[in-house]
């Protein structure tokens, strides 16, 4: 066995497969879109070369730029609602004596769902007649408080970013609760012992120390804002009247349904450039510095 840890091939053996696959579904994909973007093509006929029209495009395009702004409405309520409600409930379940790992498992069983799950089961949540959110409503205020929570444009993104901070909040709990927990006892106990109470033990020790963990969650949530497509694919499928459009949908539609696939590439071209602009801007603003305790 130790011989054949010592044997360079044996480490190709497990690098090599994945580094074709890699680069088979992720950097050749990538690489087309580039390329795919500056062509009118239906995917059938001949590819036309017409140069950056595709991007110009773009800025002129309403549907694109509304859909870009309900990608940073995505991301806005994440990082102004997820993250600290993450931080909250993470330091909650670190209190526990009691269940704790009961209260996160409870937590994470949201993450293990598909998203096509929680897609429908919201879907049922937030049906007019027999939804569970109406039929309580009523209950409370009567039939004009039942709501049309899909097919009014104005509750539609909002009730999408309640069932996906729903199945991917626990991720980062779990996530933010592991580093709340690494944190030596000794700091915590010499804290109580220099009279700080809990408040400021939360906000000038413990967040402080939990830094690097949130930054890598701001970096997920980030990137995963702007690229999101399933749940809104499944649930809407960007209407009502495109209020919950979003880039990938828009892509999609564009790209296999109107068969514009130079201009779909340049769509996602866009998105792939915009993540890595705004995760760049991250990195140098919010550097990650390890924690010495």
């Amino acid at each position: 066995m130790n011989k054949a840890l010592r044997n360079p091939y044996t480490y190709l053996a497990f690098i090599v497969p994945t580094l074709v696959l890699y680069c088979l579904f992720f950097i050749y994909p990538v690489i087309v879109s580039f390329i795919y973007g500056f062509y009118q093509w239906d995917g059938i006929s001949e590819k036309v070369f017409i140069g950056i029209d595709n991007f110009k495009r773009l800025i002129h395009d309403d549907v694109f730029l509304k859909s870009l702004g309900n990608n940073f409405y995505f991301m806005a309520f994440s990082l102004l609602v997820n993250i600290p409600l993450v931080f909250l409930i993470a330091i909650m379940v670190s209190k526990a004596r009691r269940l704790r790992g009961f209260y996160k498992s409870a937590v994470f069983v949201p993450v293990v769902i598909s998203t096509a799950t929680v897609a429908i089961l919201f879907g049922v949540l937030y049906n007019y007649e027999s939804g569970m959110i109406n039929q309580v409503l009523r209950m409370i205020g009567g039939e004009s408080w039942a709501k049309e929570w899909l097919s009014d444009p104005h509750l539609a993104m909002l009730s999408i970013l309640i069932a996906n901070a729903w199945q991917n909040i626990g991720f980062f709990i779990v996530l933010c609760l592991a580093a709340i927990l690494n944190i030596p006892k000794e700091i915590g106990e010499a804290a109580k012992i220099d009279g700080v109470n809990a408040w400021n033990e939360t906000w000038k020790i413990t967040l402080p120390l939990v830094r690097p963990v949130l930054f890598v969650m701001l970096l997920l949530t980030v990137s995963g804002t702007l690229k999101v497509l399933d749940i809104v694919q499944i649930m809407t499928n960007g209407g009502p009247f495109q209020s919950t459009e979003v880039m990938s949908t828009y892509a999609l539609k564009i790209g296999f349904r109107s068969l514009e696939l130079g201009y779909g590439s340049a769509i996602g071209v866009a998105m792939f450039i915009l993540i890595l602009i705004m995760t760049g801007i991250l990195q140098r603003v919010s550097k990650s510095e390890e924690v010495q305790y």
